[in-house]
């Protein structure tokens, strides 16, 4: 009897069953969005087994006055790069940049603190336009 139930406690489905402990799946949760406009959009969600990172994309486009920033945040098996930041400007009066983070515990792709995320970049965006627009006055 007791080689039956160290056999059942080597079998997950069984070891319940049987009465064996056992140590439950933990799953990684991450925030979850695609191309919103607001951190406030993206919702705590449980990522599955084969989950192991959370990644963040960000992307900032300036063109004159205007700045649009869209966010999306999801779970993944591995983090396709490792962070990256890039950035381009296709006209002179434009400017764009992409980053991407991953991480690896509980919601960690939260929402960034003003001083880590667009906030920052609009105010450094809208200094490097008024700088420009400056510049072209004088």
């Amino acid at each position: 009897m007791e080689r039956l139930v160290l056999t059942l406690c080597t079998l997950p489905l069984a070891a319940a069953s049987a009465g064996c402990a056992t140590t439950p799946a933990r799953n990684l949760s991450c925030y979850q969005c695609f191309k919103v406009s607001s951190w406030k959009e993206c919702l705590p969600t449980r990522c599955s087994p084969l989950d192991q990172v959370c990644i963040s994309n960000e992307v900032v486009v300036s063109f004159k006055w205007s700045v649009r920033v869209l966010l999306s945040k999801r779970c993944a098996p591995r983090c396709p790069n490792d962070n990256m930041k890039f950035e381009w400007s296709p006209a002179p009066a434009m400017r764009g940049m992409i980053t991407r983070r991953c991480c690896s515990r509980v919601l960690c792709n939260r929402a960034l603190t003003p001083q880590e995320g667009s906030w920052a970049l609009r105010g450094g965006l809208l200094l490097q336009v008024g700088l420009g627009l400056l510049r072209a006055l004088l």
